[in-house]
Order: structure tokens, then sequence, then C-alpha cells
């Protein structure tokens, strides 16, 4: 009777031992990323005025003014209504640290963005915005219309280098690889970002020597982990 047992045992574990090396298949796991690089074709800009004045109301009505005034010259630079959008505003006291800590005034803020399709127009719309009333260039970034086709590019170069990556390290020993058990995107913690950009614009009193601009190029990654079986 114990024989028998013990055969039976031997019989299951030799069973399970088979299903396990069936569910768990020889894998190469490796990790592939592609990198497009592209000239951005647009540019966003942000741009921003500040008033100030002893009197709330007097601060915002200048502020309003000089958006107004701004909001002409973007029309007139044949830029599309969809593409201005103001993204803050503000009305708050300044504190005359000097004196106490009292409130000496108020300025108001109010900031916009503005999306330029054609690059060729960024220098002198820049120019404009100042002479319009424009204080403050928060920034410039550059884009590119068409991320989705180039996204789907560096995609395509990250799977190809993942199996190219997976082949030499089955060939160094001695194997081959299989078709693919797996494969997962793994997210860009840092996203695009654009190499070489640069501008200059001078502050409050106009354009110091004209902007200057240098669009660079935009770094478009994506990276795949991939499994492959081993053969």
């Amino acid at each position: 009777m114990k024989a028998l047992t013990v055969a039976v045992v031997l019989i299951l574990s030799a069973g399970f031992i088979a299903a396990q090396e069936k569910l768990a298949p020889r894998l190469v796991r490796v990790v592939g990323t592609g990198e497009v690089k592209v000239v951005p074709d647009r540019a966003v800009i942000k741009v921003g005025v500040e008033k100030r004045n002893i009197n709330a109301r007097v601060a915002k009505q200048l502020a309003d003014a000089a958006t107004r005034k701004i909001l002409a010259t973007i029309r007139e630079n044949g830029i599309n209504e969809k593409d201005m959008q103001t993204i803050s505003l503000s009305l708050q006291p300044e504190t005359d640290y000097g004196t106490g800590r009292k409130p000496a005034g108020f300025v108001a803020e109010e900031t916009l963005s503005i999306t330029v399709r054609d690059l060729a127009k960024l220098d002198s719309l820049l120019e404009s915005l100042i002479q319009a009333g424009g204080n403050r260039i928060d920034s410039i970034e550059y884009e590119t219309s068409d991320l989705r086709k180039y996204r789907d590019q560096a995609r395509e170069l990250a799977v190809k280098a993942a199996r190219e990556k997976a082949q030499a390290l089955a060939s160094a020993l001695g194997q081959g690889i299989g078709k693919a058990f797996s494969i997962e995107e793994i997210p860009e913690s840092g996203g695009s970002h654009i190499q070489g950009n640069e501008f200059r614009v001078a502050s409050r009193s106009g354009i110091a020597g004209g902007a200057a601009t240098a669009l660079g190029e935009e770094s478009i990654s994506a990276s795949v982990a991939v499994s492959f079986e081993l053969n």
C-alpha cells in the first residue's frame, strides 16, 4: 500500500514539474529604444502684460488696454483666433517692505499663449508684441505638428532595436530567437525635448538687436520591452 502511495506521489510530482516547464517557456527579455529627429514646424509663445498702479481698478484697466492692443497686433500678423488664448489673469496687492510691509499699490497681470504655425513670422511677431505693450516674453517652445506620425516611426525603430538586441544576446549563447512572447511600451519619463533652442528678447524698453531664434531639432523617442522565445 505504501509502495502504491509513493508511486502515485512520484507520478503526480513528475506531472506537476512537466506542467511547470510547459507554463514557463525559455525567454529572453530586452528593451529597445528608437529615436527620430524632427525640425519643429511651429512655435508656442507665452507673452505677458504687467501693469502697476496705486489703484487696483486702474491697474486692471491698464492691463486690459495693453492686452487688447496685443490681441489686435496678433490678428494683424495673420494669427488665427483658435491659436491665441488667455492662460492666466491676476490682480494682487504689492507690498513695500521698506515701509513696514504696507500695501504700495496693485499689479495686474495677464498672460497669453500664441501658436505660430508659420515660423518665418516668428521674429517679426516677437518685435510687434513688445512694441504693442507686451513687457514679458515668458517662453518660446518649438513643436512639431505631426507628432503622432513621428511617434509611430520611433516605436517601429524601438521594436527593431529590441529584436536586434535579442538576436545578439541569443547568438552569444549559441542559440536563436523565435516568436515574440510579449511586448510592452515603456512610458517616457521626460517626454520629447528640443535641442539647440534659444531666443533673445529685450525687456520692457523694446527689442535690443532684434529677436534671434535657433530651431534645432526635436527628439521624439519611444521604448519597448519585448520577450522573445529562445530556440
